[in-house]
């Protein structure tokens, strides 16, 4: 009995332990504006049992921390729609598909003479190292608010194609343990039985999710929601675990076909604590098994493999950026920025470690390599952000004559005006993951703009050179943020004209301007007068004890059939609306 509490107070310290170094790290990340990533390795190696031995790697451990790999495969899928991959499919699965490709062959050959291993194993290891950093890389445009210029793209494209490669990775490494003379009939055996599970669970999915989740917002309960997603996420990862493929597959999958559904925003809210704290253990766990003698005794040899792996992905990625046409500045901005190893690599290293297909010593001393190359990224990008600003700032227009920067861009938002209207518009197509492009005559507007990292030229609209600059040929819809009356009627004009396959959004200063501005050949029009009224007026009916869903309803009703309800109401002509008029 005794010997069972001191058990139970052992595990409860650990647990304590983990929490507080969890904590610590996140707060002291934030403070220094570091990865949190590298000081959840860091701290795992001070207190794990190659350092000062304050937590055991045991069971428990394990098993949490192999959740939190399950809830981010869940989460990547949540950021991936079918739509959102065929409007981007050029460059996830053709840029992302060669990255791979080139990088795992160049990096496997030279692991084969490094360190002798099987062509097999080689190649697995060659390709966790071609992977990149999704949470690092993301971390560094978003400081930079740079998700929106020609790298931010590029690396999204990339990161995506590489967060598929994961799935496939961990469904094959148990495979390679086997040393069976049959390997590629069992590889070709396992990936047709994960087929057959996807499209199960696809077909179940499509079927099934949108009447549950019906069904669970109807109790209006976030405690729901979030007992639902881990009964959806939990019960995928065992689905999958249950006919031998990897937990995360499941999780993948289930990630993408909730994505597809108007839930996907209440799930990712839901999951996103525990995503975090378990993929935390994670790393922790990764840290403690660092043997930090090692890694001292093996110094010159981890800086000269890890300058490696940056030199051979670095350059893969730079010529590929030339051959698909980016600018030379761009080019090698993207190369220094998806450089380093990725955190699926500590996964891939952990588990082939653990299931003997790869020597310890061999996992530690990479391990290690993707660490330093991890921790050195923030420097690399601002050298390449600095190469970026100097080499292609010189010339505006590449030999298209486009903007540099717009030859990459297909389906995307043209933004013209960059004032404050134009700031919340492209804040919000950045947060639901649109490429778009603006431009603003104002210079020095511009160039603050351009500092700030936001993908804007200087330019008029109502200019066809500027249209084709901007590659309106291949946009799909321009919106006109700017408050000036001649501009507007102007660029509406000549975009009607020119490119009659453009959506025109307009700002408009009353009804009446936005009426003509229709009959010019704007799509939609917003008037600026009317929709002040509506906010204001909404914050009145709030603090009057009115409904929510009711002032949404009132609004709807003005907004309808490009506010043709003003017009019937006779609002410019001083009649005061009734319940009649109103429909009610």
């Amino acid at each position: 009995m005794d010997l069972h509490i001191m058990d139970e107070h052992s595990y409860l310290k650990q647990v304590l332990m983990l929490l507080g170094v969890a904590i610590l790290n996140v707060v002291l990340s934030r403070r220094l504006k570091l990865s949190p990533v590298l000081g959840y390795l860091f701290l795992g190696a001070l207190i794990g049992e190659h350092g000062l031995k304050y937590v055991d790697q045991s069971d428990y451990i394990h098993a949490l921390s192999e959740f939190g790999v399950v809830f981010l495969l869940f989460a990547i899928g949540l950021e991936l729609t079918f739509e959102r991959l065929i409007q981007m499919r050029f460059h996830v699965f053709g840029f992302g598909g060669l990255q791979l490709l080139i990088s795992t062959i160049c990096l496997a050959y030279g692991l084969q003479f490094l360190f002798k291993i099987q062509t097999s194993v080689s190649i697995l290891v060659g390709c966790a190292l071609s992977l990149s950093s999704t949470a690092i890389v993301m971390q560094v445009l978003s400081e930079t608010k740079r998700q929106s210029t020609q790298v931010g793209r590029l690396s999204l494209s990339v990161l995506l194609m590489q967060d598929f490669a994961v799935v496939p990775l961990l469904a094959i490494l148990p495979l390679l343990k086997s040393h069976s003379e049959n390997i590629l009939n069992e590889i070709g055996y396992s990936a047709l039985k994960a087929l057959l599970t996807i499209v199960l669970i696809t077909i179940a999915g499509r079927l099934l999710l949108r009447p549950f989740f019906g069904l669970i917002g109807s109790a209006k309960s976030e405690e729901v929601y979030v007992s639902t997603t881990l009964l959806i996420v939990l019960g995928a990862a065992y689905l999958t675990s249950s006919i031998g493929l990897s937990t995360a597959m499941g999780a993948f999958v289930a990630g993408i076909l909730i994505a597809e559904t108007e839930y996907h925003t209440r799930v990712e809210n839901s999951i996103l604590p525990f995503k975090s704290l378990l993929l935390g253990l994670f790393f922790l766990s990764v840290g403690m098994s660092i043997d930090v003698n090692y890694v001292v005794s093996e110094f010159d040899k981890v800086i000269f493999l890890a300058l490696g792996l940056i030199v051979i992905k670095g350059l893969t990625i730079f010529l590929l950026c030339l051959v698909f046409k980016f600018r030379l500045g761009a080019a090698m901005h993207s190369g220094m920025l998806l450089s380093q190893g990725s955190e699926f690599a500590f996964i891939l290293f952990n588990l082939a470690s653990g299931q003997k297909v790869l020597d310890p010593s061999v996992s530690q001393l990479l391990l290690v390599l993707v660490s330093v190359t991890m921790a050195v990224t923030p420097l690399l990008s601002v050298l390449g952000r600095y190469l970026e600003d100097k080499i292609d700032h010189k010339e505006e227009f590449d030999k298209y004559n486009e903007f540099k920067g717009v030859s990459d861009l297909h389906d995307h938002i043209i933004i013209a005006g960059f004032g404050r209207v134009g700031r919340v518009v492209a804040y919000m197509l950045a947060e639901q993951k649109f490429n778009y492009i603006a431009v603003d005559s104002d210079l020095a507007k511009v160039k603050k703009a351009r500092k700030q990292g936001f993908p804007v030229y200087h330019g008029d609209l109502s200019s066809p050179d500027v249209l084709r600059a901007v590659g309106a040929s291949r946009a799909s819809c321009v919106i006109l943020t700017m408050d000036d009356k001649l501009a507007l009627r102007k660029s509406v004009k000549i975009v009607s004209v020119h490119y009659r396959n453009l959506d025109i959004i307009s700002r408009a200063e009353d009804f009446r301007h936005g009426q003509g501005l229709r009959k010019l050949g704007a799509s939609y029009t917003v008037p600026a007068t009317i929709e002040t009224g509506l906010q204001m007026g909404g914050a009145l009916l709030q603090s009057l004890g009115v409904a929510d869903h009711d002032i949404l309803s009132l609004k709807e009703q003005f907004r309808k059939n490009n506010y043709s309800l003003t017009e019937e109401i006779e609002l410019f002509r001083g009649v005061p609306p009734t319940k009649q008029t109103l429909g009610d």
